[in-house]
């Protein structure tokens, strides 16, 4: 579900220390950097927010032609990896033309706010279920694990809900018989 975390941001976005604390920023920049070295990745961090909204917009389209996937890997390619601002539209140009979708269709649902009342109900919808944060995970409609949490955290989630591990035994099952 698509979550336009911080609409408040202007279209040329905003530096993080206007919007985050240094303290928090620092708390949370450390805790995402040790999970991403965890499992080998190194995010590049940005000294400004983005307005998210063009790409989602952009996903919202690329979904609608069936390359949702492909443009998500981009747009977290692109803004994770190479530091581009994803809200540009020629990166999302960019962006579009690699994950296969139609370019000239795509900027002209982001210049026609195509996607907004969707993405506004979502976020409205989040909302309503005390969801404030990326990534958000709901599981077994009962748990709710948000941010950038450890794969352990959510292995732990998993045994308390009785979801099946991959092997096809319930965590729940294996603990209780411990």
């Amino acid at each position: 579900m698509p979550f336009e975390l911080h609409p408040e941001i202007p279209p040329e976005g905003r530096p993080r220390d206007e919007v985050l604390p240094p303290a928090y920023r620092a708390r949370a920049e450390e805790g995402v950097n040790r999970l991403a070295a965890q499992v080998g990745l190194q995010l590049r961090l940005h000294d400004r927010l983005i307005n998210s909204r063009p790409a989602l917009q952009a996903a919202e389209f690329a979904r609608g032609q069936g390359r949702f996937d492909a443009m998500h890997h981009e747009l977290f390619k692109s803004y994770w990896d190479e530091s581009k601002d994803v809200s540009d539209l020629a990166i999302l140009r960019e962006v579009a033309l690699k994950a296969g979708v139609d370019v000239a269709g795509m900027e002209a649902a982001i210049a026609a706010d195509r996607f907004g009342d969707y993405l506004d109900a979502r976020r409205a919808e989040a909302e309503e279920l005390m969801i404030n944060g990326i990534p958000a995970h709901v599981i077994a409609d009962r748990y709710l694990v948000m941010g950038a949490q450890p794969y352990d955290l959510f292995e732990r989630v998993m045994a308390k809900a009785g979801v099946p591990k991959r092997g096809g035994k319930s965590t729940a099952s294996v603990e209780e018989r411990s």
